[in-house]
């Protein structure tokens, strides 16, 4: 049987019936597997990039020294380890002296990432391989400057003195908020006890850095988190900075958005190819059974052929994948981290289980049919077969949705496929029906071409119906994901304005703002986009708050002006005209604290309450590199002289050497540096933007795969009544203007429901799984209806070109 198989999966090759159904499976399994390597190395790779910002695969944090028992099993797992100890300090120069945050360090910090020194203070730097040595510390560029120190003095840090080798510029793990205003420095962690600096009593904070194997990793931390001393906790690369963790967490949701149309697409174009294999098998079918080959024979002889030709696609599809995914990686090589030459296993197996899952599902049911049917039926060519149509295209999509479901592990991103695949057929339903009364009205107002192309859409009522449902199926996946692709790069490329701010500036009091102009006015340094913020330190005491968070101390502000970059999600904004102070709350955390709008609340300013109506709730971009807050006050809420200030202000690189002179003008202000930090983003955004791009185009691929088994899939018929119509004296011009009216007819309604399926669609997934707020998107409502005219109508009439070149008498002979 095996054999018998062989020979006719040869003739139909020779015959072409079966290469389009092959190509169809060679096509899904390489776009597949191959966006499924490539989204597997982008996570791997946002993972080390999420790595580099702990500096470390993984950290223990804590006040408690690590045990010398915790070292040693990390050493029996091969772990590589590192030891950090922070404590901030005051130290000395010949010129000056200043509190600092101050980083001891073993040899072999950093674990992951980078450390960057120079000659210079606010120098941009060069990569060193590890941290000084003993004897030597490395101040930051405000700490030099406010010691007003140069490379080789000596800064004494508590009994010791260390000589400046290098001017530390940047390090992977530096904090991303504001909770460390003061200047830093390095030093080795065995010149730590030296120092007398760190006696009982002191505040410091050790961090244990972890390298290596994930299950080494996985297995350790097991092991010792039942043994953690109160404060001690576990930090993972997507604790390591919340800005870039949100960025890493939107592009993984895309990719396995992406990753899941793949496979949709790749059904749809096997489902197209299948339907065309299994129609012409139909008269082989019946001579077959007139041979005396029995039903049972005949499910096993086609289960047999689908068996050969899924592990010849295979065969081919598997490595031309990985020749796909090692060209994509060497054109993104500078922003993707090296992958291994040991492929993972995962996209392997899901592009092989795809393209034969859905090979299986979608031909062998009509097959399995047919064997059951009469060959007096087929061989008069009955209609009796297409009765279990809906049952087999229902057990085919039923194991795309599996498909689905494996890959992206996510019910909301199945989910909404497929909601979205079942508006667009009830919408496809409604509109058929209108297209054809509508085209019956114009049909007398047309010219020839038009009207037998308006005709053949209503003959073919429920074919073309099935054609436009599965044009805008593809167009509305597609359309989707370029959707999804614009607002993702357009919001992760707000995060990378020109003038966002990259310097922060505190402890400004209300007589030295003027001072300060002064002195950016002095240095050359612009003014025009300096910001102040007045700042307060209060807490929250009523209601009382269970919550250790809800009762802490927190900075608040006051404003007239919504912040930049804050939207009202509940309540509204005060009035010039209100009375009474009002206060403007973070929504998510009034909701975790139980704030309700109307409510009062109590704080505690400096041993003075303050009482304050919640009058709004604000959503607040987290993400940003502004100043947010999660308390906004309506007035005052201490006195103008008294009021401590913040400045956020953008520096050129150019002028960030005029920093060292403006600091020594301005000593009691304490700047924070977040030029790092946006250093980081913007190579994470290039690097996320380059990879949705390649995905897109990926993707795009397997849709125009699945216009292409459309369009295949009716050329039998359309080729039939080409050559009736070239009998009768029909023009090769009349025939293509027929063709390009049909499918561009097609095109326009399969747009236009598209474009509506692909907002809605769109919408779900950008409050649902990306987290952001909906936007209406309305050139897609009007370009996608032209947009689908053009592309399928230009495809229809491009691979229906042997339709008008095919002699006539040839074609119906063969028919």
């Amino acid at each position: 049987m095996l054999k018998l198989a062989a020979r006719l999966a040869w003739r139909d090759w020779r015959g072409g019936e079966l290469s389009l159904l092959f190509v169809a499976l060679i096509l899904a399994i390489t776009s597949v597997t191959s966006i499924s390597l490539f989204t597997h190395q982008v996570k791997q790779s946002m993972v080390a990039q999420g790595a580099n910002l702990i500096a470390a695969d993984l950290r223990l944090t804590g006040s408690q020294p690590i045990s010398e028992d915790w070292r040693i099993k990390a050493d029996n797992l091969s772990l590589q380890q590192a030891q950090v100890s922070q404590f901030q300090a005051m130290v000395f120069a010949q010129e000056g002296m200043q509190l600092a945050s101050i980083k001891a360090v073993s040899d072999s910090y950093p674990l992951r990432g980078e450390l960057s020194v120079g000659t210079a203070a606010f120098d941009l730097g060069t990569v060193i391989a590890q941290g000084p040595k003993r004897g030597e510390i490395w101040p930051d560029s405000r700490l030099l400057s406010s010691l007003n120190a140069r490379l080789n003095d000596t800064i004494d840090v508590g009994q010791l003195g260390l000589k400046i080798s290098h001017i530390l510029i940047t390090e992977p793990d530096q904090a991303s908020g504001f909770s460390s205003f003061a200047p830093r420095a390095m030093m080795h962690l065995q010149d730590l006890a030296a120092t007398a600096a760190v006696q009982t009593g002191s505040r410091i904070k050790h961090r244990w850095l972890l390298a290596g194997q994930a299950d080494a990793l996985t297995r350790l931390q097991a092991s010792i988190t039942p043994l953690l001393a109160p404060g001690q906790k576990w930090q993972s690369p997507n604790d390591g900075n919340a800005n870039v963790a949100a960025t890493l967490d939107k592009a993984e949701q895309f990719l396995l958005l992406a990753g899941s149309l793949a496979v949709v697409l790749a059904g749809v174009a096997l489902s197209l190819s299948a339907r065309r294999y299994s129609l012409r098998q139909a008269k082989h079918v019946a001579l077959l059974k007139c041979l005396g080959l029995k039903p049972k024979q005949l499910r096993l002889l086609y289960f047999s052929q689908m068996i050969l030709l899924a592990l010849l696609a295979l065969l081919i599809s598997l490595p031309l994948a990985w020749g796909l995914y090692q060209a994509l990686l060497w054109v993104v090589a500078d922003y993707i981290q090296g992958a291994s030459m040991v492929p993972p296993f995962e996209p392997f197996l899901l592009g092989a289980g795809t393209g034969t899952l859905c090979l299986l599902a979608f031909v062998l049911p009509p097959m399995l049919a047919l064997a059951k049917v009469a060959p007096a039926e087929v061989l008069r060519q009955s209609s009796s077969q297409s009765k279990t149509n809906k049952t087999h295209l229902a057990i085919g999509f039923s194991a795309v949705i599996a498909l689905v479901y494996w890959h992206s592990q996510s019910v909301l991103i199945s989910g909404a496929l497929i909601i979205g695949v079942a508006i667009i057929l009830l919408l496809l339903a409604l509109l058929a029906s209108q297209l054809i009364k509508a085209g019956n009205k114009i049909r007398p107002y047309l010219s020839q071409g038009s009207k037998i192309g308006l005709a053949n859409l209503a003959r073919r009522k429920h074919q073309n119906s099935l054609q436009v449902a599965i044009f805008g199926l593809a167009l509305m996946l597609l359309f989707s994901l370029i959707s999804v692709r614009s607002f993702l790069i357009n919001d992760w490329q707000q995060q990378l304005k020109q003038d966002t701010p990259n310097l922060f500036l505190f402890n400004i009091y209300q007589q030295q703002r003027q001072s300060l102009l002064d002195s950016m006015e002095e240095q050359g340094l612009t003014t025009q986009a300096l910001t102040f913020f007045p700042i307060a330190r209060a807490r929250l005491t009523e209601p009382k708050l269970q919550s250790r968070r809800g009762s802490r101390e927190l900075n608040l502000t006051w404003s007239p002006d919504l912040p930049i970059g804050n939207s009202i999600s509940g309540g509204q904004w005060w009035n010039d005209g209100a009375t009474g102070l009002e206060v403007s709350v973070e929504s998510d955390y009034a909701r975790d604290m139980g704030l309700s709008l109307g409510q009062e609340l109590t704080f505690n300013i400096a041993g003075i309450e303050k009482k304050a109506v919640l009058s709004n709730l604000r959503d607040v971009d987290w993400s940003s590199m502004q100043p947010n807050f999660f308390f906004v006050f309506s007035e005052p809420l201490v006195e103008a002289n008294s009021a401590s200030y913040m400045a956020s202000v953008y520096i050129a690189p150019a002028d960030r050497p005029k920093l060292g002179p403006l600091l020594r003008q301005q000593p009691t202000i304490s700047m924070l540096d977040v030029d790092q930090i946006l250093q980081q983003v913007q190579r994470v955004v290039a690097q996320l933007s380059l990879a949705v791009e390649s995905i897109l185009v990926m993707v795009l691929g397997a849709g125009v795969l699945v216009l292409v088994a459309s369009i295949q899939a009716s050329i039998d018929e359309r080729r039939h009544e080409s050559a009736i119509l070239r009998t009768l004296g029909a023009s090769k011009a009349l025939i293509r203007r027929i063709l390009w009216v049909e499918y561009a007819s097609l095109g326009f309604v399969a747009g236009l429901i598209a474009g509506l399926g692909a907002e809605a669609l769109v919408a779900v997934l950008q409050q649902q799984l990306f987290q952001m707020p909906m936007q209406l998107h309305w050139p897609l409502w009007v370009l996608t209806p032209f947009t689908g005219m053009i592309i399928i109508g230009a495809c229809g009439w491009w691979f229906n070109r042997t339709v008008v070149t095919a002699p006539p008498l040839r074609t119906l002979q063969q028919t």
